[in-house]
């Protein structure tokens, strides 16, 4: 199973929910974000601070990681700097250590 959030995508959550009880086998969460060129925009191509936070979809795609690591799922999350502005500091806040 792939989730992709961005794009034309329908949310991550909105399928996960949808189809958790069927997922068991290793899976994969790509945050891309909605707009590229938009983002280049914002960011200038520097790729050292978050332009466009999204707490609450990171709070949502924190809880799907949880259930899917808690069913023993195995599990990778894919971060673009396209998705916020910048991935290590996106990565850094699904942790958990920066707000």
């Amino acid at each position: 199973m792939v989730f992709l959030q961005g794009y034309y995508m329908p949310p991550i959550w909105d399928v996960f929910n949808e189809f958790k009880s069927f997922i068991n086998t290793t899976s994969v969460i790509r945050l891309h974000g909605p707009d590229r060129a938009g983002m280049e925009e914002k960011t200038k191509n520097i790729w050292n601070k978050i332009v466009d936070p999204k707490d609450e979809e990171l709070n949502k795609i924190r809880e799907m990681i949880y259930s899917l690591t808690q069913k023993g799922v195995d599990l990778y999350v894919n971060v673009n700097n396209h998705y916020e502005g910048s991935a290590p500091l996106t990565i850094e806040k699904l942790k958990g250590t920066q707000n």
